[in-house]
């Protein structure tokens, strides 16, 4: 999700850059600020809503990481707002790092050897993520070796990235228009602005494609990021999580198509969200990476859209902090 990411988790391979070490955590609750992040061309979710989400999220947390969350009020901003405050250097860093999808411009090959590289960097077996990704790309073999898995995982990507350049918002527009708001980098670069929040709920889609950041199962959705864990110097534990309500608020044909033949009314969808963003708290307390091969883990992302398939699998007692490699505190490496 990550990271999940379902999203993706920030990390750059420069060696200049500074290590994040885990953060200290309180032995009572753990406090996070909230802000809900709003775009007004898209749907959002009610107040009733985002307070069901976070109701889950405590739940699921408390269920698997063994640890009570407390929330703040929620903050409502504007999305314009938000993305204004990004600093004028971490913003031209951020464009430059955009492979862009909107006017078709080139790079793929270059694209194809940054994925390689970054994949190889990364802690998760790379037999564990092939297997997630066969059943979205068929032709990609077992044995695959990393440069062979990156192309596959680079083409797949981008063939599925026009489904969301085309989908419509409510306004007649494109879900995506010509605003930066979907790009994945510019949500990274917002850790280096003054948003005082440990959790940053969106009802923005962030789909896109970049030189940098490659993730098999934000590949899989057509670059599409469910959820992001970044660093923040005005966060309390050093990291930020961001959240897309995206996916959860509408029951088109298409969305359901996506989610497998999944329909949420709008309580279940809100209990869905917050389990789902539970995976973020996880990348952003405990510095978890991704147990690809246990859906009974938390941190296993959702290989698509289907969040009711994915909750049923969770087991917490199968997945415990420590378990795994990848439910090891630390197993990912934060750099800044």
């Amino acid at each position: 999700m990550g990271l999940s990411m379902v999203g993706l988790l920030a990390c750059r391979s420069n060696d200049t850059l500074q290590m994040l070490p885990l953060p200290s955590l309180p032995t009572g609750a753990i406090e996070l600020r909230v802000a809900y992040v709003v775009n007004d061309r898209l749907p959002r979710m009610s107040s009733v809503q985002l307070a069901g989400l976070l109701a889950s999220m405590g739940a699921t947390a408390r269920a698997h990481f063994g640890v009570e969350l407390r929330f703040s009020e929620i903050t409502e901003l504007p999305i314009e707002q938000v993305f204004k405050g990004i600093p004028s250097a971490k913003r031209a860093e951020a464009f430059r790092d955009i492979f862009d999808f909107k006017s078709g411009g080139g790079g793929l090959a270059r694209l194809k050897t940054v994925f390689a590289k970054q994949f190889a960097a990364q802690s998760e077996p790379l037999a564990d993520r092939i297997a997630f990704a066969q059943p979205y790309a068929p032709a990609l073999r077992s044995t695959a070796s990393m440069d062979e898995f990156a192309s596959a995982i680079a083409d797949l990507q981008l063939q599925r990235l026009g489904q969301w350049r085309d989908l419509k918002a409510g306004d007649g527009g494109t879900v995506i228009d010509g605003n930066p708001y979907n790009e994945f980098t510019l949500w990274l670069a917002l850790g280096y602005s003054d948003l005082p929040y440990e959790l940053v709920l969106t009802n923005q889609v962030i789909a896109s494609m970049e030189f940098n950041y490659p993730s098999v199962h934000s590949a899989i959705r057509g670059g599409y990021t469910n959820g992001i864990t970044t660093h923040n110097k005005q966060s309390r534990y050093g990291t930020m999580s961001v959240w897309s309500t995206f996916a959860f608020t509408d029951n088109s044909e298409y969305w359901v198509k996506m989610r497998n033949g999944e329909r949420y009314e709008s309580i279940e969808a809100a209990q869905l969200a917050g389990a789902a963003a539970t995976h973020e708290i996880g990348h952003q307390l405990w510095h978890l990476a991704h147990p690809f091969a246990r859906p009974a883990c938390v941190m296993s992302p959702v290989p698509m859209f289907a969040y009711r398939e994915w909750r049923d699998k969770l087991s917490a007692p199968d997945c415990r902090l420590g378990s795994d490699p990848s439910m090891t505190p630390g197993a990912f490496k934060f750099q800044y």
